[in-house]
């Protein structure tokens, strides 16, 4: 017979060895037969798998019989480890952290095993208890966290903390949480702040102390102590300010103004400070100004009434008043130079264009001269277009319809011509005549202004009318028998493209420029008339800058309706040009010695081509026009700014009527607030500055060859106090 097989002996892992007997339950005392797993008594399990081999043992074993593990001593590990358990979640509860200290519990709560039964009884009595204290402490949270609401929005707080600082995290609401924050920083600032008072109350330093006691008063404002205290130091601001202004230092007079304390700063202050403010502005309108006109004149003597007899403003007002008195720049300079400084962001210097030299004023008579001088530099346009009508000027073509051969061959030239600047303002004319010596004279000058100017936003049957109404004014008093008549309309009635042709001949030119101006100009050549120029066909140093050219449209509508006006007013045309137009053609004839040039000598240092040329802005009442000008080239622009912006303005912020206006702007000494009346103004000509700088540095980034050498203004609008300042100068 063979012995028992090897294999007989393994047992499936898990699986308890074969008993012989019965097996007692050590949770409940019943015996089992020695095959049961569980406890037919309690249903408490019998076997646990040894933590080294993982075979079954009964839980009552000391040591493995497989493996002879010391079970006894795996088990009180795994007991403390579950004490540990229990002892963590106390430290838990005492930090308030209470979900943890649960959950730590739960770990040793859900262990079955009979010889952990008083450990997890424990476990149990201890989650209870952090169960009620979790309980208490939310429901007291809740109550701390309503009455610290309440506290924040008294501002008291020092009680939001106390209430809020010792409550966990955990416990605080979002808004709970952002107002113990804030309160905290609140407190932190207010420490800050009354340290560093008590500091600036050391030295003396009552300008650190308003600026302190402003921030305790935002921080603590039913503080009455910290109210009695700022006013206290607000007096004593105010005086010293007071002082400084006697003594004519107004910097620091307003520096001192500046850190009164808000509960401090009554009508006095108020007063105070309107008048250093005023003194301040006064003293700043002086500086880099370019000219010394009577506008700055009368302003200089406000400022020393105002002052109280400032030393600084009885020495401008000396220098202003010997100034004006004193010799211009230029035969063509309106004001006398009251600085050094008047160098143009443009190009060059800058003069203001009252006395043309290429009108000879000397055969007019008293009344006309008259007339003439007290617009200066207002009839540009006027003479620009009279100079046109004489066969003078570099553009030759206008937009009146073209009359028929017979007519022209007909018409005996005149040898004077009326030109007419019809602005928004009012009507300019002027009558030239040329000598037998060539020069051009003067003969009549005219003005007539319109009782409101014609806006942007006249309707046509107005705008007419007037026209009309002051056209036939005009014929009632002269008449233009014998003379030509040319008249101007508006730039914004223009459509223009200006463009850069090569050096080609006149045959090759003229198929260039038409593709262009077909290209360029968005309007039907039969909905238009058309006004251009080109220069002529270059020497061969110039080749390099081509042949410059320009286009300008009007519509057709616009140009018959203006002329059937003027017609039935009674006024013959001979020829319509658009005012910017005009001023190119006074420009070349006004300063032709200053624009001709020997090309050998039109080089830089590096053998550069230069160019010189002039610039010339014409601010009339609603628009500027600004124009620049070569030997060689010519480029305009119109801009919808005017003096009738800054009239507006003005009448805005005064309250006063447009003709009111209009005479503060003249003389703004009588402004009653200055300082405050003017700001709009200043800002719109900045506002002008920047739209000027940007359309000139994007042309001259083309045209390097051009060297600007003068910068000429005229116009009503340019007498404005502060324009040629802020619109023309190169800063400092």
């Amino acid at each position: 017979m063979s012995g028992p097989s090897p294999a007989d002996e393994i047992q499936a892992i898990g699986t308890p060895a074969k008993q012989t007997g019965e097996i007692s339950c050590g949770a409940c005392g019943e015996s089992n037969p020695a095959e049961s797993q569980f406890c037919a008594g309690c249903g408490h399990a019998l076997y646990e798998p040894c933590g080294e081999c993982n075979k079954p043992v009964l839980l009552s074993q000391a040591f493995c019989g497989a493996c002879g593990s010391d079970l006894d001593a795996r088990f009180k590990k795994r007991k403390a480890i579950l004490e540990a358990r229990i002892a963590d979640a106390v430290i838990a509860t005492k930090e308030k952290e209470f979900e943890r200290a649960q959950a730590l519990l739960a770990l040793v709560t859900r262990e079955k095993d009979y010889r952990l039964k008083e450990t997890v009884a424990n476990a149990v009595i201890a989650a209870e208890k952090i169960n009620a204290i979790a309980t208490q402490e939310s429901a007291s949270a809740s109550d701390q966290i309503a009455a610290a609401q309440e506290a924040f929005e008294r501002a008291e707080h020092q009680r939001v903390v106390e209430l809020l600082g010792n409550l966990s995290p955990k416990l605080l609401t979002d808004d709970a949480a952002s107002q113990l924050k804030r309160s905290r920083e609140h407190l932190a600032r207010f420490g800050q702040a009354q340290s560093s008072l008590q500091e600036a109350f050391q030295k003396r330093d009552w300008s650190s102390a308003g600026v302190i006691l402003d921030q305790l008063l935002e921080l603590q404002p039913d503080d009455q102590s910290v109210a009695k205290l700022a006013t206290k130091v607000g007096k004593k601001l105010i005086s010293k300010a007071t002082a400084l202004t006697e003594k004519h230092k107004y910097s620091s007079a307003a520096s001192r103004l500046d850190c009164v304390p808000e509960n401090a700063r009554d009508d006095d202050y108020q007063a105070l400070c309107q008048r250093v403010q005023r003194m301040q502005w006064l003293a700043e309108q002086f500086s880099q100004e370019p000219f010394a006109t009577p506008t700055l004149g009368r302003l200089s003597q406000f400022w020393v009434q105002q002052s109280g007899g400032d030393p600084k403003a009885k020495a401008m007002l000396d220098q202003i008043s010997t100034k004006i008195r004193g010799p211009k720049s230029s035969p063509r300079d309106l004001y006398a130079p009251l600085s050094e400084f008047r160098v143009s962001s443009f190009g060059g210097d800058i003069g203001f264009l009252g006395s043309p030299q290429c009108v000879d004023v000397s055969a007019a008579d008293e009344q006309t001269e008259k007339t003439f001088r007290s617009l200066p530099g207002q009839f540009n346009v006027a003479i620009g277009m009279a100079l046109q009508g004489l066969g003078q000027g570099r553009i030759k073509e206008d937009f009146a319809p073209k009359k028929g051969l017979l007519k022209r061959l007909g018409r005996k030239k005149s040898p004077s011509c009326w030109g007419f600047d019809i602005g928004s303002s009012g009507i300019k004319a002027v009558c030239l005549q040329t000598t037998p010596e060539g020069k051009t004279q003067l003969i009549q000058c005219y003005r007539h202004a319109f009782e409101m100017p014609l806006g942007r936003h006249t309707s046509e049957s107005e705008y007419d009318e007037v026209i009309r109404n002051a056209v036939t004014e005009f014929l009632s008093q002269h008449d233009v028998t014998g003379s030509d008549v040319w008249v101007s309309f508006p730039g914004r009635e223009l459509v223009s493209r200006f463009v850069k042709l090569p050096p080609v001949a006149d045959k090759q030119v003229k198929p260039l420029f038409d593709k262009e101006v077909e290209s360029r100009i968005p309007l039907s050549r039969d909905e238009v008339a058309l006004v251009s120029w080109v220069a002529g066909a270059p020497e061969d140093e110039l080749a390099v800058i081509g042949r410059p050219a320009f286009a300008s449209a009007a519509r057709k509508q616009f140009v018959e309706r203006y002329l059937e006006n003027l017609a039935l007013a009674g006024l013959e045309v001979e020829g319509l040009q658009a005012a910017p137009i005009a001023l190119i053609n006074f420009a070349m004839i006004e300063f032709a010695d200053s624009l001709t040039c020997e090309l050998s000598e039109s080089r830089d240092d590096d053998g550069e081509l230069k160019l010189p040329a002039i610039v010339l802005f014409d601010c009339g009442a609603e628009m500027t026009t600004a124009i620049l000008v070569s030997d060689h080239s010519c480029w305009f622009w119109s801009f919808e700014y005017g003096g009738g912006d800054f009239t507006r303005l003005i009448s805005r912020s005064t309250k006063t009527t447009q003709t009111e206006a209009e005479t503060l702007k003249r003389n703004p000494a009588k402004l009653s607030a200055p300082e405050t009346q003017l700001e709009s103004v200043h800002h719109k000509m900045e506002e002008m500055r920047a739209r000027f700088r940007k359309t000139f540095s994007d042309l001259m980034e083309d045209h390097e060859e051009l060297d600007v050498q003068q910068t000429w203004c005229f116009g009503g609008g340019a007498m404005t106090l502060g324009w040629i300042k802020r619109t023309l100068c190169e800063h400092e």
